[in-house]
């Protein structure tokens, strides 16, 4: 296993494109992720550290998602707008341009994003799979899609880091099914790319990112630690391959960008946009949807 801090880029830097170089690009074509250090301050991520444990609403309504051995891993999903710092993340112009750049200049719309959390000392992992290998399920013909992940707390091995097997993005589309209890990526695929692919840890501090492709297999480990575990999960999908006929929770928004400056000047307010919280759920209960994107829950774990 190596560290995403050993992952170098390509010496060449062509001219840049929005945000991103050409180098920077090529990169995350190879390998399947980009991690860019810093790329939010110590101000930007403690507002979020302090929204995190201020709103009872994450609480409320975070669930544990089950892994293959029964074990639930904890989250705090959404998805459409909110005006709140949630929203604000995911309309940043350095996520957004990053990302377009990264799905070949394609103007992009927010798919859903994800709170991810791992209490110390907490078993549930992340089975290994790919996330296009629901979303295509979900309508998207094509894999023009990709994660931003922030780190929100540090993130390294013993605590459950995010794990990709580097390059795989360019396996295509793996077939996924039941895991144990849960669901995930066809295990004798994922064997022969171990075997053949470097397996690269996301040894992260707060602040960094990496953006990592809708194909890219990644799972993670139990937090064996006394470190709490906190990952941004913030997923783009292409304007052109927004489904026809898509959930209703996956429905496409035009995204307005805010300036980089707007997590620390726009006076966002450490809460949950309650309205936009209100219409998520009633969503979710017009369409009946019981589980989370797929994965079986545990609704009563953010209430613990």
């Amino acid at each position: 296993m190596i560290s995403i801090r050993d992952v170098a880029l390509d010496a060449a830097e062509p001219v840049a494109l929005k945000g991103l170089t050409g180098a920077q690009v090529a990169a995350f074509q190879r390998d399947g992720f980009l991690f860019m250090q810093k790329l939010f301050t110590p101000d930007e991520i403690g507002l979020l550290q302090n929204l995190i444990q201020a709103d009872a609403a994450i609480r409320e309504h975070a669930v544990g998602v089950i892994d293959s051995s029964g074990a639930p891993a904890e989250l705090f999903g959404w998805s459409g707008k909110s005006d709140d710092l949630l929203g604000a993340f995911v309309r940043i112009a350095r996520l957004v341009e990053s990302a377009q750049d990264l799905l070949d200049s394609q103007a992009v719309y927010h798919w859903h994003s994800k709170l991810s959390f791992k209490r110390p000392g907490s078993e549930g992992r992340w089975d290994w799979h790919q996330d296009y290998g629901s979303w295509y399920e979900e309508g998207c013909l094509r894999p023009e899609m990709l994660t931003a992940m922030v780190a929100v707390d540090p993130c390294f091995i013993e605590n459950g880091c995010v794990q990709f097997v580097r390059g795989s993005n360019r396996l295509g589309r793996i077939e996924h099914g039941p895991l144990g209890q849960s669901h995930g990526a066809d295990p004798d695929v994922v064997t022969r790319a171990l075997d053949q692919l470097d397996l690269v840890a996301c040894e992260l501090e707060p602040g960094d990112v990496v953006f990592f492709h809708g194909n890219t297999l990644h799972a993670s480990g139990p937090n064996r630690s006394t470190v709490p575990r906190t990952v941004l999960h913030v997923s783009y999908n292409t304007e052109r391959n927004r489904p026809s006929d898509p959930l209703l929770i996956h429905e496409y928004q035009p995204l307005e960008m805010l300036p980089d400056d707007a997590l620390t000047s726009g006076g966002f307010a450490a809460r949950i946009d309650r309205d936009a919280l209100a219409v998520r759920l009633e969503l979710r209960r017009r369409q009946n949807i019981g589980e989370v994107y797929g994965y079986q829950v545990d609704r009563d774990i953010g209430r613990s």
